[in-house]
């Protein structure tokens, strides 16, 4: 498995994209009626991807009234003021190329403890996420 590519995990999660002006109740439904989806991927008009919201961090923001005193302040206020995908999302994700070999992205999750990698196509076009359940799934079905 070491020596594949990340082309080679094909089909990729699900995923659901969503745009920045999205409501956070919105985004609650998009959730419930679709369980499998982990992850939403913000794009932008074109379809190019701005970021992430987990729906762990969009069940924080529903109930941010629950979050503990001793969190962050500024993350405890980024919660509290959310009403969008653009106010939650997280825009700083690092991101793989179905080129990339896939020992590269594994060291990346592990060290950087990520449970996902959107993957983006050669036009740099977000195609799915790559998830740690993937990867065993990939790794199960090798039986390596």
């Amino acid at each position: 498995m070491m020596k594949q590519l990340i082309k080679d995990l094909h089909p990729y999660n699900t995923i659901a994209n969503v745009s920045e002006d999205m409501t956070i109740r919105s985004m609650a439904k998009l959730i419930v009626k679709h369980p499998e989806i982990h992850y939403l991927c913000v794009v932008d008009e074109s379809g190019n991807l701005l970021g992430l919201i987990s729906r762990k961090r969009l069940f924080q923001a529903i109930f941010s009234h629950q979050v503990s005193a001793s969190s962050k302040v500024t993350e405890l206020y980024s919660l509290l003021t959310s009403e969008s995908a653009g106010d939650l999302l997280i825009r700083h994700v690092f991101t793989c190329k179905e080129s990339d070999p896939l020992d590269k992205i594994i060291n990346l999750m592990i060290s950087r403890r990520l449970n996902a990698i959107p993957v983006l196509n050669k036009v740099g076009k977000l195609e799915g996420l790559v998830t740690i359940e993937r990867l065993l799934s990939k790794w199960l079905e090798a039986k390596i």
